[in-house]
Formats: structure tokens, C-alpha cells, sequence
């Protein structure tokens, strides 16, 4: 006789890694959703669109969305089949190009409802930078450049920095003003990411915008044939 085993909420905290200020979500979802599922709801609370795939590597091992996608017949692993307990932790990565690394830890997990399997954020902390905005590097950049301003590119400490190089190290292929039009694009490649993205709010958070996500994403798996 088969058993059914009665299905848990799991109550996860993710926390991206080589991002300041700290940038922190608490979600509720249930064991009984899948890799690809779990993926699209997280994606949804930050509002980012999650097309460039994820990675989940749990108790020694790894799955990942461009996988999933090829394998179409293959059953997609529920956060149920991993069985794991209180405080236990597994890493998730999303949008591989420039790979947001998060700390995802079982909190807690509880009972869950009949029926009640829609995933939810019950809170959190910071604003999730822009998707396409080179890593958490070039959002450390972008942050840095909207607080100093012109300052952070100043031509005078520029060359400063650039003659201490060439009294120590040999000169690069292309040489120095070469070297000094890749950082003067390097800047104007943030200024233009600021242009189309900012004023960045690196403190804001908004639990009622990130659920309010969470039901569209809900309401368009249910209109899909």
C-alpha cells in the first residue's frame, strides 16, 4: 500500500552574497514545488524575469533551469524529494551571465494547508539591483558611482594611479592609453547603466509589491492551456 507524504511549508531565507548593503528575503513555499517553480516565484519577488537560467546545488548535488529545459520529459525535482530539516542550507544561483549568488537556509517548516501551495514572501530587506546590471560587481560600481559622482573617475587620480603602475609593472598589450580608455568606457558604461536604471534605492523594500508580483505570476500559470 502506498503512502502519501503529507506536504510541508518551507520557510527559506535567502541571502545574496557580495552585495552591501545586505539584501535579504523570507519566503513561505511549499515542498510540494518544484526547481523551475521555486526558481520563477523568487525571480517574481525580486521582479526580475529569470530567463537566463538558475542552479541549485543541494546535498552534494547540483541541478540546473538549462537542463531542465532540454530533459522536457524528465520529472523536475520537488523541494520536497531533498528532505530537509530546520536550519539546513543549499546554495541557488540565478541569471547565469552574471550570476547572483544566494545563501538559502531552512528556517522552519510547518504544516501546510490542503490546498494551500502558492508561494509567499513574508518579508525582507534592501532593493534587488537591477537584473542586467553586470553581477554584484558592477552593482557595487553603480552604487559607488551615484554616491561619489564624477569622483570616483577623477582624470587627475586616474593618471596618479596609472603612473604608479607603469613604475611597477610592465607595460600592458595596447599600452597605457589604452589602458586609459578602457576605464574612462568602463565609466561610461555604469553612466549609462545608471541612466536607464537609476536613481538606485539600495534601502527599499516593498513586501506588498513583491506579493503583488507573486499573484500575477499565479494568475498567468493558471490562464497558460
Amino acid at each position: 500500500m502506498t503512502t502519501t507524504r503529507p506536504s510541508k511549508r518551507l520557510i527559506l531565507r535567502a541571502v545574496l552574497r557580495d552585495v552591501s548593503p545586505m539584501i535579504v528575503r523570507l519566503i513561505s513555499v511549499s515542498d510540494q514545488m518544484d526547481l523551475e517553480s521555486f526558481h520563477d516565484a523568487f525571480q517574481a519577488i525580486l521582479g526580475w524575469s529569470g530567463d537566463l537560467g538558475y542552479i541549485v546545488r543541494i546535498h552534494g548535488q547540483e541541478h540546473n533551469g538549462f537542463r531542465a529545459r532540454r530533459r522536457r520529459r524528465t520529472r523536475e525535482p520537488k523541494l520536497g524529494d531533498f528532505r530537509l530539516h530546520r536550519q539546513e542550507r543549499f546554495f541557488y544561483a540565478c541569471d547565469l551571465m552574471d550570476m547572483w549568488e544566494w545563501d538559502m537556509r531552512a528556517v522552519d517548516i510547518q504544516e501546510e494547508l490542503v490546498g494551500d501551495q502558492a508561494a509567499v514572501c513574508l518579508g525582507g530587506r534592501g532593493a534587488a539591483p537591477p537584473q542586467y546590471c553586470g553581477g554584484p560587481r558592477g552593482y557595487r560600481l553603480m552604487l559607488k558611482r551615484q554616491r561619489d559622482g564624477d569622483g570616483t573617475s577623477d582624470p587627475v587620480q586616474m593618471e596618479v594611479a596609472i603612473q604608479w603602475l607603469a613604475s611597477t609593472q610592465e607595460e600592458p598589450a595596447g599600452g597605457w592609453d589604452y589602458l586609459r580608455r578602457i576605464i574612462r568606457e568602463g565609466w561610461e558604461n555604469i553612466d549609462r547603466r545608471l541612466e536607464e536604471y537609476g536613481p538606485l534605492e539600495p534601502g527599499r523594500f516593498s513586501l506588498r509589491e513583491a506579493n503583488e508580483r507573486l499573484t500575477r505570476l499565479e494568475r498567468c500559470a493558471a490562464a497558460r492551456p
